[in-house]
């Protein structure tokens, strides 16, 4: 019954567009080449890799995807890049060069994907980002979009906060003091500011830090009514900075717009420390989870063993690109950026609805960034639960808010 299931979600999540060709004689089958690069030295790096090897397994399982009267499978190339530039240009030139890939989905690192920029636009590769840098709302760039919410999650979940918190009027952040960290914090920074709340400091930390007593320190010594952790990993990294700001004595609000990978964080510190905090809640963690997210969940499980939700911010691009390929009518990835520039694209994610927006607030009247419906939790008891949920259309007027007006 669950393998039924399943087969009916993939068809409406995109995970299988067939189209029937008319003849019962078997088609050949051509092979497109889909490269990520991703940080295996963090957990959600390693769950992002083991969904997307499993979201293409079962695509070409169930027949793969038919443009033009031809069908095709995928052939899903992941390397590692440690979350460093040196590593990830090496591995983008590695998959362009050597591996011929014409596309690159869910690369998380910042770092990975500016290094590549050039690279991209000379070859034609189609980039589909799933990163926090800024530079890739570059107008002039063709072939690079944000096909996550990185950039566009921070006004939902201070939409969010504001309404837990309508009387904070300060904030700290810690963030990573990498391409990636420094771009989020920038952004946060305008963020917050533009809901009422002024940033009092911004902490930087290596992204390989595992003590983080000086900075929960640091950041306690501002008093500040809210701490927020923009950039940083979900996993035990955070929940040893939580660790550290709760035992320096901070007992204000707690923000984060990345889902904490709960089983990680809490093994490194106590219920009492994440008590309130706000985060993004994947609808897989939902008590009763819609369809799409409940199939999913059910598949990652049996396939691995376990679960885990730290892979949802990262592979939205996975479903962006089949479903460009099926409006665009092309597997060109110089047509499909041309579609997807002037079009725009909407899509179904694990967790919800998303569709691509412009960012004239960088002066870019292309369609380049994205959107999703968003779902938050406060930790009670140990326990992320539901909060609040906000349509795609109130995360729209959240970010128009930031942003200012012609998103769409």
């Amino acid at each position: 019954m669950k393998k039924n299931i399943w087969s009916v979600v993939v068809l409406l999540s995109v995970l299988v567009i067939f189209v029937s060709t008319g003849n019962s004689q078997a088609q050949s089958v051509k092979m497109l080449k889909v490269g990520s690069v991703l940080p295996l030295n963090f957990g959600m790096g390693v769950d992002t890799k083991n969904a997307l090897e499993m979201l293409a397994a079962d695509f070409n399982a169930a027949g793969g995807i038919v443009i033009k009267g031809e069908r095709y499978n995928v052939q899903l190339i992941v390397y590692d890049d440690k979350w460093t530039a040196e590593a990830g240009r090496a591995a983008v030139e590695k998959l362009v060069y050597q591996d011929k890939v014409k596309y690159l989905i869910s690369t998380i690192s910042s770092p990975t994907i500016v290094s590549g920029l050039a690279l991209f636009e000379q070859e034609k590769i189609l980039n589909l980002f799933a990163g926090a840098s800024l530079r890739i709302l570059d107008p002039n760039l063709r072939y690079t979009f944000g096909a996550s919410t990185v950039r566009t999650s921070l006004p939902p979940v201070w939409t969010a906060a504001r309404k837990i918190w309508p009387d904070a009027k300060t904030v700290v952040f810690l963030a990573p003091n990498d391409e990636g960290g420094k771009a989020r914090a920038m952004e946060e920074k305008q963020v917050a500011e533009a809901f009422g709340v002024k940033v009092l400091d911004t902490l930087y930390y290596p992204r390989s830090t595992s003590d983080f007593s000086s900075l929960g320190l640091k950041a306690n010594s501002h008093n500040p009514d809210l701490i927020d952790y923009p950039g940083t990993d979900a996993g035990t990294q955070f929940g040893l900075q939580i660790k550290a700001v709760y035992a320096a004595g901070f007992r204000g609000g707690q923000v984060s717009a990345i889902g904490p990978k709960m089983e990680e964080v809490k093994a490194v510190t106590s219920n009492e420390s994440l008590e309130g905090l706000l985060a993004k809640m994947g609808d897989t963690e939902l008590p009763d989870p819609p369809p799409v997210a409940k199939a999913f969940r059910e598949r990652v499980t049996k396939t691995y063993g376990k679960w885990s939700d730290a892979s949802l911010p990262w592979i939205p691009a996975w479903f962006a690109l089949i479903e460009a390929m099926k409006k665009a009518d092309s597997v060109d990835p110089t047509v499909i950026a041309d579609y997807l520039a002037t079009n725009g694209l909407e899509w179904q994610r694990v967790d919800g609805k998303a569709m691509l927006i412009k960012r004239p607030d960088r002066k870019n009247t292309k369609y380049c960034d994205c959107v999703s419906e968003a779902q938050y939790g406060q930790v009670k008891n140990g326990q992320l639960v539901p909060s609040t949920r906000l349509t795609l259309p109130e995360v729209l007027a959240a970010c128009e808010k930031v942003f200012g007006k012609g998103l769409r």
